[in-house]
């Protein structure tokens, strides 16, 4: 069993891979669901099969099928008959664990699994057909799932969780303590602002999100401090004023949402509501810039395309570099490689 980062496959388990897919990704999800791997972990010799199913409350054939499809998945080891998890889940599928996917696989199985059956016809017709999972008004998921509250909540629990361990990345690299107002354009549930105004006590940071979002947000604010220092402005971010007594407005994950022409449109608008001096902080997942990968960018891709908005994909570095030249900001830097895979485009008017 893998004990590193690589795995290694046959191309026969990878081709299954591809076309299992589904089965692979319920494997890990009814895993999640049952705690199993919390069982698990629980007893330092691991479990039998008849031991699993008693602690799972179910029968000892389902709890063997269970057991070989996750251990064939690199997920659980077999040592003398007992069950154990391997080094892989201990980092990421417990959830005492500081990279525990589990938001991450809500999403996907709530959200974004139902509508990829439509990528085909998303691709013939460069649009979120998905959408058609989600029978409410609006022409993106964000604005569709404002009706689906319960799904919302799960959506932004992922969007909350990923942007915590990324923005940790983002803070240990740029500075804001030059910098008295931030407007966080589609700030979603409100980490990114409250971590930011948390790091710099001096920084008033205005979250920019549709109404429904900012409303969330703002339950998730407890400390008095932060709170008197973090507002919420609900708005459309397509065609609502941007505020304009700020110095640096952070465009964090929005650029894979659309497309080049409307990044750079959006890009534009805060360019105009920034004064001179003014920064734009382009902080969001990449891909390479031959278009080759890696796996991370291919594989969300159709997301943005299918569901999301119809218009996005993971784009490259020098994508990015290139909206916020042709938005009109006079300085770029760009910071490429960075963890997470992911790159930061600073732009100043």
């Amino acid at each position: 069993m893998p004990t590193s980062d690589t795995i290694t496959l046959s191309q026969a388990d990878y081709v299954r891979l591809l076309v299992h897919g589904t089965t692979a990704f319920e494997l890990l999800r009814t895993a999640l669901e049952l705690e199993l791997f919390e069982r698990l972990e629980k007893t330092a010799i691991g479990l039998t099969v008849d031991e699993v199913a008693t602690a799972l409350d179910v029968q000892p054939q389902a709890a063997r099928v269970l057991l070989l499809g996750l251990s064939s998945l690199g997920l659980v080891e077999v040592h003398e008959g007992r069950h154990v998890n391997t080094p892989m889940v201990r980092r990421k599928l417990l959830r005492d664990s500081h990279r525990f996917l589990g938001p991450l696989v809500d999403i996907q199985a709530r959200v974004i699994n139902p509508a990829m059956g439509d990528l085909a016809d998303a691709v013939r017709e460069n649009r979120n057909v998905g959408l058609r999972h989600f029978d409410s008004p609006g022409d993106t998921l964000y604005q569709r799932l404002t009706a689906y509250p319960e799904l919302q909540q799960v959506f932004y629990a992922n969007m909350g969780d990923a942007s915590a361990k990324a923005l940790e990345q983002l803070l240990g690299l740029y500075d804001f303590s030059g910098l008295r107002h931030v407007v966080d354009l589609g700030g979603g549930d409100g980490t990114n602002a409250v971590a930011i105004a948390k790091r710099y006590p001096d920084l008033r940071v205005t979250v920019f999100d549709q109404p429904t979002v900012t409303t969330l947000a703002a339950e998730r604010v407890d400390d008095p401090d932060v709170a008197s220092r973090v507002a919420f402005q609900p708005a459309d971010l397509l065609t609502d004023p941007l505020p304009t007594d700020a110095d640096a407005i952070c465009y964090l994950h929005i650029f894979e949402i659309w497309s080049l022409e409307r990044n750079t449109e959006l890009l534009r608008r805060c360019w105009e509501a920034l004064p001179e001096g003014g920064v734009c902080l382009v902080y969001s997942f990449v891909s390479r810039d031959d278009g080759t990968g890696p796996m991370s960018a291919g594989l969300v891709s159709p997301y943005f395309l299918t569901l999301a908005s119809g218009e996005g994909m993971t784009y490259s570095a020098r994508d990015m570099a290139q909206a916020v030249r042709d938005a009109g900001f006079r300085q770029v830097e760009e910071h490429r490689d960075l963890g997470f895979s992911h790159a930061l485009v600073v732009g100043r008017k």
